[in-house]
């Protein structure tokens, strides 16, 4: 922490930084924040996506300035779009992970991927070729460095994955997310318009009754 520390004649500021005191945290919380440490950009965003698909069809049809026809059609836009999204999205960012976890894999004499308790060994030759001068640079621990490279292909992935979500946004998502969004339009029109008649029929017939 910087704090501002000012001098006996009044006339200077010296700027100095100060030691902060380590925030303890109860077992439980650090579970919880070593779990969260292990999270992949593909959990990242199924979660982003469930916030979405529960939160903004929520508040749309909460919405007081529109009519409930139009709440309704808003709430299946919403969550069209958050569906769509987060599809594209895991598939995209799965797809570059699992791409740079086949690049980085260890294998053995036979050319067949190692595997350890069902997931692919890295093979940190491989990875230090790739990036050895950046670990280097970082002076790892020998646990720090094989935590390290372990999460060389989620990391590598990740980046991978948002270059090529620049182009599915515009080739597959956008295009999609309006296809959706027309058939849910006119699906709602089309209940719109039989309630209408229903109602019509109804009026009718209770005139015509009374």
């Amino acid at each position: 922490m910087i704090t501002r520390i000012q001098s006996n004649n009044n006339k200077t500021t010296n700027f100095c930084a100060l030691k902060s005191n380590p925030i303890k945290l109860g077992q439980g919380a650090q579970n919880i924040l070593a779990k969260a440490g292990d999270f992949s950009s593909v959990h990242q965003r199924l979660a982003i996506g469930a916030s979405a698909l529960l939160i903004q069809p929520f508040i749309d049809l909460k919405n007081k300035e529109v009519d409930k026809d139009t709440k309704k059609v808003s709430a299946a836009r919403s969550a069209a779009k958050a569906i769509i999204g987060t599809a594209t999205g895991l598939v995209v960012r799965s797809s570059c992970m699992k791409l740079a976890e086949l690049k980085y894999a260890q294998k053995d004499a036979a050319g067949n991927i190692i595997k350890e308790a069902g997931k692919i060994k890295i093979d940190p030759q491989k990875v230090k070729r790739s990036f050895g001068e950046g670990f280097e640079a970082l002076k790892l621990d020998e646990k720090a460095l094989s935590d390290a490279i372990k999460r060389v292909p989620s990391v590598v992935g990740t980046i991978a994955a948002l270059g090529v979500m620049v182009l599915t946004n515009f080739l597959i998502d956008a295009p999609l997310t309006n296809l959706t969004m027309e058939k849910i339009d006119k699906f709602m029109e089309e209940r719109l318009n039989s309630k209408k008649t229903t109602d019509k029929t109804q009026e009718s017939a209770g005139e015509q009754n009374g």
